[in-house]
């Protein structure tokens, strides 16, 4: 990967999570730092309801958790293969414990008539 500096707000946060196998995983909903004397590193990636709820007022906090869940997975800095308009990961995403969400969701989706 690059070692050019990042904006993370805009290249990293927020941004889709794709497996070495092309599998969409997840989205980027928090980040992770530590303290260095140099300065805050990053170390990790957070995805998931669990990770975003706490962003939320009180009343969606409570209704994203029961509709939602309230799992988030972290994914070591280490395991980011690639940074650009998706972050490329370099396991997979049952290996990471990503995507479950993403394929309940998509089950669902597909019993819907038209789908």
């Amino acid at each position: 990967m690059d070692s050019h500096p990042l904006d993370l707000l805009r290249e990293v946060l927020d941004h889709e999570l794709m497996d070495v196998d092309g599998l969409r995983c997840g989205m980027v909903d928090d980040l992770e730092f530590v303290d260095t004397p140099r300065g805050p590193v990053l170390v990790a990636l957070w995805s998931g309801p669990g990770a975003w709820e706490p962003r939320l007022p009180a009343l969606l906090q409570w209704l994203s958790a029961h509709v939602f869940g309230v799992g988030k997975r972290r994914v070591a800095w280490e395991d980011v293969a690639d940074v650009g308009e998706v972050i490329r990961l370099r396991r997979s995403a049952g290996a990471l414990g990503l995507g479950g969400l993403d394929r309940k969701v998509n089950a669902w989706m597909r019993r819907l008539p038209g789908a």
